[in-house]
């Protein structure tokens, strides 16, 4: 019964933290107000976790981060080759690693949340730039393979930053607003048609 009540706080703590990081970030966030969510006294939360730090990395760490990038990554090259994703057949692979990448997104809703949106201070500052950035030169790539006398300028490169900076903003917008399942791929699926037939409009 101890064990039990002690997994149960740990759980009781994590729950709170995530939503407290979700919400206000990783700076923002204090162990005192994790400590209230979750039911606890602030003397006690330090007894499961040494201090902020090893709440929030024992909540989102380096395998977390590297999962996301990996889907986020084969979701993208699924793409090689293809100069319209909106003609492909839902068995394309395209669709069913979207699929992947989404339910993954979905599963860890929060955690993707704080990642993208709420990790200033934190080891994962950059992170969201990061990935706008390897977005950025995977879509070069990619159009670059449809057409090798592509030329990129600076100007478009910092429209790229826009765009992608725009979708991951969306994606965590969508992830922080909605709970609901069928809300959240609603909202996503809307936003990559948009954003799928825009990114193709201003390379082609």
């Amino acid at each position: 019964m101890a064990q039990y009540l002690k997994d149960d706080v740990q759980e009781s703590i994590t729950s709170a933290a995530l939503t407290i990081f979700a919400r206000k970030g990783y700076e923002s966030a204090t162990m005192a107000e994790i400590a209230r969510a979750a039911g606890v006294s602030t003397g006690n939360i330090y007894r499961y976790f040494a201090n902020k730090d090893a709440l929030f990395y024992g909540i989102v760490d380096d395998g977390f981060a590297r999962a996301f990038t990996i889907l986020l990554r084969r979701r993208v090259k699924a793409l090689d080759g293809v100069e319209d994703a909106r003609a492909l057949p839902p068995t394309a692979a395209y669709h069913l690693i979207s699929e992947e990448f989404l339910r993954f997104c979905i599963e860890n809703r929060l955690r993707v949340v704080i990642l993208l949106g709420r990790a200033g201070g934190s080891r994962y500052e950059r992170f969201s730039e990061d990935t706008a950035e390897r977005l950025i030169a995977l879509a070069i790539e990619h159009f670059r393979n449809l057409d090798p006398c592509l030329s990129v300028t600076d100007a478009m490169r910092f429209n790229l930053d826009q765009i992608y900076q725009g979708f991951i903003r969306t994606m965590v917008n969508a992830l922080a607003r909605f709970e609901d399942e069928t809300a959240i791929r609603e909202a996503v699926h809307g936003y990559s048609k948009y954003h799928l037939a825009g990114l193709r409009s201003f390379f082609v």
